[in-house]
């Protein structure tokens, strides 16, 4: 063999191996890319877009919407039918540094019930975030926020029927630590927050209803270690932990109770992209928590955490949704249950600027105190028209029911509610 060619093949087979190192260096182990959801997928000739704004690139947004409710009090005995107004606006925003990041989100919405004033509520949320990068493979974070809002008229709390929504306001911070190299991911974070609900009155007599003992700080953390085995499929360990001090003691049976808590979950799963264009994260594994009280049960039991994404065709995708916690229910004397759910989402472009979805919700709470058990249903189709990047319509339908067996708490054992709307969307 000539020396020409000896440098030939060398050279062919340096750069094959040098093409090889490459390749393996920019493989990204976690990407979840394959396939693209429907409400994921980019539209550029209808998708909103950001404003510059310094070093900000912002993305804000206003609605306006208008509902009717056949059941605006959530009662089973004296079902009063509304309409509801809801207008507000938000924004988001986040630097395009090449490093490290600071962004924010702030929405601030009014819902305001026609024939029900009192119903009437605000929907204020901001929260300041921020990253940064330490090294390519190690970043920290962390965030501030605050809420004022309201809890729903289907949480539980409001079946002893108080002339309005209980208002509820959150302040919180968060941490994060994560780590990614090759085949290896580390993600951590641990929060504090503080939750303060509003006293309400009774419908008609007037009576006061305390809500002081519901008052609380949390403070969780949560770890998750990874390991790829493939750029399609990665195995992880996770742990949670959850501490809930209560400001307040309760009067129960005679004696001041403490609602104070410990929990904690341990879990494995994999997390994966397959080629039979199915993508999803399961976790499977236990859960328990401990009362400081020995008044209040404790908890244990199987933990189930599961999102699976499947897509028929480019333009449908369907995601099924379960899992399995301890669910805190703001009873006075039944606090803890056990929440099992599971749900699945169909979103179909039916064309590029028309996306239609349909939903359906079942969980079930067993509470730990008292042989009760409720199971609440939830379904839903709406339609999305982008007429173009700067105005999009969407209508919906839902229907939630909610039945309880067992210990009623005197409250009727079924109540429902259906609810329809059209709205727009305007992007500056």
């Amino acid at each position: 063999m000539t020396d020409l060619k000896r440098l030939s093949l060398m050279s062919v087979a340096m750069c094959a191996v040098a093409t090889t190192a490459a390749h393996a260096q920019e493989n990204n182990y976690y990407s979840r890319d394959k396939y693209t959801a429907v409400q994921d997928r980019s539209q550029p000739e209808f998708d909103p877009e950001p404003v510059r704004l310094g070093a900000f690139m912002v993305r804000p947004a206003a609605e306006a919407s208008v509902s009717y409710s056949d059941n605006v009090f959530f009662s089973g005995a004296n079902e009063e039918s509304g309409m509801i107004a809801r207008v507000g606006a938000e924004v988001s925003g986040d630097t395009m540094w090449s490093v490290h990041n600071l962004g924010f989100d702030v929405s601030a919405y009014r819902n305001e019930y026609v024939d029900q004033g009192d119903e009437s509520y605000n929907d204020l949320r901001a929260r300041l975030r921020g990253r940064v990068d330490v090294s390519r493979s190690f970043a920290l974070g962390g965030s501030v926020f605050v809420e004022d809002r309201v809890e729903r008229r289907t949480e539980f709390v409001n079946e002893f029927s108080p002339d309005a929504p209980i208002g509820l306001n959150i302040q919180g911070a968060t941490v994060e630590a994560n780590y990614q190299s090759d085949r290896f991911r580390w993600t951590n974070a641990a929060g504090i927050r503080q939750e303060d609900y509003e006293n309400g009155r009774e419908i008609g007599s007037g009576l006061p209803i305390d809500q002081s003992y519901r008052d609380r700080s949390v403070k969780d953390a949560r770890t998750r270690l990874s390991y790829a085995v493939s750029p399609n499929f990665a195995v992880f360990g996770q742990a949670t932990y959850q501490q809930s001090d209560y400001d307040t003691l309760q009067f129960i049976g005679g004696n001041l109770r403490s609602r104070d808590s410990q929990g904690y979950t341990v879990s494995g799963g994999v997390d994966f992209e397959l080629t039979s264009l199915v993508r999803g994260d399961v976790a499977v594994g236990y859960l328990n928590e401990t009362k400081d009280d020995s008044y209040f049960s404790d908890v244990s039991g199987l933990s189930v955490d599961g999102r699976v994404q499947w897509f028929p065709t480019q333009l449908t995708t369907v995601t099924f949704t379960g899992g399995r916690r301890v669910s805190d229910t703001g009873a006075f004397s039944a606090p803890t249950a056990l929440d099992t759910n599971f749900g699945v989402r169909l979103d179909h472009e039916l064309r590029r600027n028309i996306i239609l979805s349909a939903s359906a919700r079942y969980n079930q709470y067993d509470f730990e105190e008292s042989n009760r058990k409720d199971e609440n249903t939830e379904f839903g189709v709406t339609a999305l028209y982008k007429m173009n990047r700067r105005v999009h319509f969407n209508a919906f339908v839902s229907r939630f029911d909610r039945d309880i067996s067992g210990a009623p708490f005197f409250v009727e054992p079924s109540i429902g509610e259906t609810t329809a709307g059209i709205g727009v969307r305007l992007f500056p």
